[in-house]
């Protein structure tokens, strides 16, 4: 078996097609699996179905061949779909099978290259942990973005960075769907839970419509999804890819009417640059500051009390000093 120097281990099951190679089949034990974009200097065009799932294929095709994604280690990857916690996938033209991760159930994020082209059926069925997507190119170019979205239901936050260009960030809710039956026979109700399913329709085509998603904040709002509601304008805000000034201005104002949840926000983050972020745009009273300072308190995150603080004193001066007459 030939071994190839990568930066994980795992073992391929592949196969040549017109205009490259296909992977058929990927084994491995490591929590963080980076593709490699080319296989004996031919390109990975398409990942096959259940390609990272336990489930092995039933035949291979004539020609398949195996090799050894190896970083030094001598035993062979033992499969374990569930032990998967990132995953970069081949940054050229590419083709994403039916269930390929079916069953990844620790999957948390995914590195996807610009040029995906297609988006299998259930292609994350139970990848319950998966929460971020990041993609190497603007999202009103990346033509696989409303097959990604409309794949997976559960919340999840997309970030764009290409290589020319700003670094943008799209937050989309969750979402439930379900069949009820009405009457037999065969007579169903088609429900939608959840306002994430709106925020992914926000397309024309394929061409993704950032004012349409920017519309979208108001249905949050009505239906009291604050929470949700402040993560999607932090995100708009510190990335503002064609955001127009008037959703600018909603944005704002969500931020500044819900403080309690936009300083939960930024206080769970282990960086310190969305609070830092949120203080710049100076929404915060001193009721605000002084609920802020208690959830850093609270929750031990010295440094970002130290930038409340700091704030605190900047804006609104420095507490006066106590003295007591003895």
């Amino acid at each position: 078996m030939r071994s190839v120097p990568a930066e994980c281990d795992a073992l391929l099951t592949c196969c040549r097609e017109a205009g490259g190679v296909a992977l058929l089949r990927c084994e491995t034990s490591a929590p963080q699996l980076l593709l490699p974009d080319e296989l004996d200097g031919l390109p990975i065009i398409r990942l096959g179905d259940y390609v990272f799932s336990a489930r092995e294929p039933k035949q291979l095709p004539e020609g398949a061949f195996t090799l050894r994604l190896t970083s030094g280690g001598e035993e062979l990857p033992a499969h374990d779909a569930a032990a998967l916690r990132m995953v970069r996938l081949p940054q050229k033209a590419l083709s994403l099978g039916n269930y390929a991760f079916y069953g990844c159930t620790g999957l948390e994020a995914l590195e996807i290259g610009g040029h995906l082209q297609t988006v299998g059926t259930d292609a994350f069925m139970n990848c319950f942990s998966l929460r971020r997507m990041t993609l190497t190119a603007p999202a009103e170019e990346c033509r696989c973005l409303r097959g990604l979205l409309q794949e997976y239901s559960g919340e999840l936050e997309l970030c764009f960075a290409p290589a020319a260009g700003p670094e943008c960030r799209l937050f989309f809710p969750a979402y439930d769907e379900d069949y009820e039956e009405m009457a037999a026979p065969h007579i169903f109700h088609y429900n939608i839970r959840g306002v994430g399913y709106l925020c992914r329709q926000s397309f024309d085509g394929h061409c993704f419509r950032y004012d349409q998603y920017d519309a979208s904040l108001d249905l949050l709002l009505r239906t009291h999804e604050f929470s949700l509601a402040v993560r999607m304008a932090m995100d708009r805000l510190r990335f503002p890819v064609q955001l127009s000034e008037t959703a600018r201005t909603a944005y704002l104002s969500c931020l500044e009417q819900h403080t309690e949840q936009v300083l939960e926000l930024v206080l769970t983050e282990a960086d310190t640059a969305p609070l830092s972020f949120l203080l710049s745009l100076d929404l915060l009273g001193r009721p605000a500051l002084a609920e802020g300072c208690e959830m850093a308190r609270t929750a031990r995150r010295t440094e970002a009390l130290g930038l409340l603080l700091e704030y605190q004193n900047r804006r609104f001066g420095a507490p006066r000093a106590r003295s007591f007459d003895l």
